[in-house]
């Protein structure tokens, strides 16, 4: 069976390679991709559904809840059972003590821990005797005792101070198990988002150099033309092919560019191979910057970090209180009442020890104490030492929360200024191509100077483009810094 299981684990694992690898030979042999419109809302619920990273990351949260059930485990109700027996037919001083006994025990009980400390007992135990000694009453005897055991604990974990104390401890180390897990997943979230905006911006300069190369064309079928009428030299003309070929071979790698990201893209969303990704964003900048107060509030409401420094004082304050208790000695309070039943019968013990009244009811306190007590005094110094030292990380949190905002808020502002004056250049510098072909068409420039406003062009574009990038990438990373960034996109539980 298990190797049938291994054989259809297999068999899969090959069924879905060779789709991979047929998916892209399909793509390199020319088979058209499908097109998936993606928007950048769409592409981060994707990811989130299907991306390994994330998948991967969710199960150390699922994997600390377990932490949960270890730790209310002391309350758990245990079944004890115990058989015993002897046949003792050892040689004695005197045969009036008799040649064989025969001893059986059959015991049961349950146990249970409550909250409060207290420990809740039931036994049922009883002993079958078979003795041939010459004075014993009856040859066969069962002696069934039933009691209840109470114990208390009136020291150190009075009223189970302790016991609920290491659960809320259990509880906050999975709460910061989580903090981490999200926090993990915005940074997966953010490097989708980053891959989404790099695929936008090969595509915006794909567009680029398609007009590049429809402006190169027209130069080179005007120099073609004029050739012919004798109108241009030879080497204006060759110029010109020049440019238009290396025009069209920037277009080439920019196409291969576009190509390989959406190749990253597709293996973040986890998607099949032979589609094209289309982004449906707009590549444009916002008419207003970020404000810094607005931003700074997001950050301390909703960065996991600075969740998990909080939360670990909160840990620290009760590890704290339990090192106080452990300065208490231990005292027990242990009650237990018992009642049995005597016969030659099982069934007649038993009914006795739960009918009659055969009492017997003992109480005991036990006191344990180191007097020195060396080790609850050096773990609570420990205790106290931690707790200190986590209230000055998380300053340090708030610090390098607020420097990391107004970093990110001003990097935002000044990357979406700058976009903004790239595209002042590049408006300037199509009009400067635009009058200087005017120029040329009436004979009063050459095509060099041409070709070189061409590039001055395709350079301003391409500057504004890459500013544009740049700004959508840093708010990115501006509200992965807020915390919102998974917020934004997922409201669901881990």
């Amino acid at each position: 069976m298990r190797d049938a299981s291994k054989g259809i684990r297999i068999l899969a694992g090959v069924i879905f390679l060779s789709a991979h690898v047929f998916a892209v030979y399909a793509q390199e042999q020319g088979t058209p991709p499908a097109t998936y419109p993606l928007s950048l809302k769409e592409a981060t619920q994707l990811a989130l559904r299907n991306n390994f990273d994330i998948q991967l990351t969710k199960y150390d949260t699922w994997i600390a809840r377990t932490d949960k059930q270890v730790a209310e485990s002391i309350y758990d109700t245990m079944f004890e059972a115990e058989v015993e027996y002897r046949n003792d037919q050892s040689q004695r001083t005197s045969t009036i003590l008799g040649t064989k006994t025969v001893d059986n025990d059959y015991d049961v009980g349950l146990s249970k821990k409550l909250p409060t400390g207290t420990t809740l007992g039931v036994d049922l135990e009883n002993n079958r005797n078979f003795n041939n000694a010459v004075f014993a009453t009856s040859p066969l005897t069962h002696d069934s005792t039933l009691g209840v055991t109470v114990e208390q604990d009136l020291g150190k974990n009075i009223f189970g101070i302790q016991d609920r104390g290491d659960i809320k401890i259990t509880l906050k180390d999975i709460e910061n198990a989580e903090y981490t897990t999200r926090r993990k997943i915005e940074e997966s979230v953010r490097e989708v988002q980053k891959a989404y905006w790099d695929l936008v911006l090969q595509i915006e300069n794909v567009r680029i150099e398609e007009a590049m190369v429809a402006e190169a064309r027209k130069l080179y079928e005007l120099h073609q033309e004029k050739l012919k009428d004798g109108l241009v030299e030879m080497g204006e003309a060759i110029a010109s092919e020049a440019n238009y070929e290396s025009r069209k071979n920037d277009l080439l790698l920019a196409r291969n560019e576009v190509r390989a990201k959406n190749n990253t893209l597709r293996l973040l969303l986890n998607i099949e191979d032979n589609v094209d990704i289309e982004p449906l964003e707009a590549f444009d900048l916002p008419e207003s910057g970020e404000a810094l107060l607005p931003a700074m509030q997001r950050a301390f409401a909703n960065r996991q970090d600075y969740k998990k420094a909080r939360n670990d004082i909160d840990a620290k304050d009760i590890a704290l209180s339990l090192k106080k208790n452990n300065l208490w000695p231990e005292i027990n309070l242990t009650a237990t009442l018992e009642r049995n039943g005597l016969s030659d019968h099982f069934k007649q013990a038993v009914t006795q020890a739960t009918q009659e009244d055969n009492p017997n009811f003992f109480a005991g306190l036990a006191l344990a104490f180191p007097l020195e007590n060396n080790s609850a005094k050096g773990e609570l110094k420990a205790a106290e030492l931690e707790k200190a030292k986590s209230v000055v990380l998380l300053k340090l949190a708030e610090r390098q929360i607020a420097v990391d905002i107004a970093d990110r808020v001003r990097n935002c502002n000044i990357f979406r200024e700058s976009a903004v004056n790239r595209q002042e250049v590049a408006r300037l510098q199509s009009m400067k191509l635009e009058e200087e072909e005017k120029q040329f068409r009436y004979g009063r420039s050459d095509t060099d100077t041409l070709i070189r406003f061409q590039e001055d062009v395709v350079r301003a574009q391409s500057a504004v483009a890459a500013a544009i990038y740049r700004y959508h990438t840093a708010l990115v990373e501006l509200r992965e810094k807020e915390g919102v960034l998974l917020k934004e996109y997922w409201e669901g539980e881990l």
